[in-house]
């Protein structure tokens, strides 16, 4: 989200903005934890709208792409969970805009592991612009953990282990 002031924009939140729900845990946010991953988007003219800003709606798969790479990244791709029958259907996802994405502009996606529950999954992003590092979103989506019938199952122990990264 992008505040206008006397012909300025600033990436920061009004005053009478909600608290964020990151905003607590954004100190906290390191993409070089063990369980992290730093993946690049170029923003495509199709996710743009008529002025060349990225479209809101471009954000999720950009979380997205970002996630696959974390998971390949750990030596187990999501199609290797689906074969074992494991899924991870996203049950909630937010995001927090502070400044616009343009046309073919280079964006990095870090993504990181938050937390790791019995039967879920969490994973924190944060998108930034290559060039000068100005970030652009931040946001999580929270993952169940689903059998092949959709029912939930506990994560199995060894990919606990995996997404701690212990």
């Amino acid at each position: 989200m992008v505040h206008q002031t006397a012909g300025s924009m600033s990436p920061s939140p009004p005053p009478s903005a909600p608290a964020f729900p990151l905003a607590s845990r954004a100190k906290n946010f390191c993409p070089q934890s063990p369980v992290s991953h730093t993946h690049t988007v170029r923003v495509r003219y199709a996710e743009t709208d008529q002025a060349g800003v990225a479209h809101h709606a471009a954000f999720l798969p950009w979380f997205e792409e970002g996630r696959v790479a974390l998971l390949r990244r750990l030596g187990k791709p999501y199609q290797e969970f689906e074969a074992e029958g494991v899924h991870f259907p996203v049950r909630e996802a937010f995001c927090r805009y502070w400044a616009p994405a343009r046309f073919d502009e280079v964006l990095l996606v870090a993504t990181v592991v938050e937390e790791v529950g019995g039967a879920s999954i969490r994973f924190r992003y944060r998108i930034t612009r290559e060039v000068d590092g100005m970030l652009i979103a931040e946001g999580y989506t929270l993952h169940a953990c689903i059998d092949d019938a959709g029912k939930v199952q506990r994560l199995p122990q060894e990919v606990r282990v995996l997404l701690r990264g212990s």
